[in-house]
């Protein structure tokens, strides 16, 4: 039987938080995310392609948590790995070659 990873099981609680605006049990679920491995990248590319499903309001507000926590844990000092950028998406290179 497949299941998920802890990582990924992170990403569904994000999702899900997200999507029923609830703001305090994102922002546990980044946390665990983060402590699962996930790197801020990873997260700020779960938020923003979630803006499509959950809206613009809802986005905002998950990407200003994201913020806030990633502040708070600093200055905590605790230190979040980054990780490598999300590639542009392919059809933005194409338009960008083409135009």
């Amino acid at each position: 039987m497949n299941t998920l990873t802890p990582k990924q099981g992170s990403i569904v609680t994000i999702s899900a938080s997200m999507s029923k605006g609830d703001m305090i049990g994102l922002k546990q679920a980044l946390i665990d995310g983060l402590n699962q491995g996930l790197t801020i990248n990873e997260i700020k590319e779960i938020l923003v392609q979630l803006y499509a499903y959950v809206g613009f309001p809802r986005s905002l507000n998950g990407l200003s948590v994201f913020k806030d926590l990633l502040e708070e844990r600093q200055k905590e000092g605790i230190t979040d790995t980054v990780g490598s950028a999300s590639a542009p998406l392919w059809i933005f290179h194409l338009l960008s070659i083409i135009f």
